[in-house]
């Protein structure tokens, strides 16, 4: 597989911004882009609890990288674009 341009991603206007700026340079270089989203677990006894709604946090999770990745595809045909997500705490 080329080089991919990665990009993180966290559902703010900027992370969207950095991941349409990633498809355009992917067009132009011929690379396929990743998008990178990383999210923190939520502590023991906020995991324990009930979700509020049906709409939880993995649902949020799973998300914001499936939409921005079919928003690009759309926008920026011929670009490959893969998603990835991890768990970890954030970086300070």
């Amino acid at each position: 597989m080329a080089r991919s341009i990665t990009v993180g991603l966290d559902g703010s206007p900027e992370s969207r911004a950095a991941a349409e700026w990633a498809a355009r340079e992917a067009a132009l270089r011929e690379r396929p882009v990743r998008l990178l989203h990383v999210w923190q677990p939520v502590p023991g006894p906020m995991a324990e609890a009930p979700p509020l709604g049906t709409e939880t946090r993995q649902h949020w999770t799973e998300r914001i990288p499936r939409e921005a990745a079919q928003g690009l595809i759309l926008r920026h045909p011929g670009v490959e674009v893969a998603t990835e997500q991890r768990t970890a705490p954030a970086v300070a």
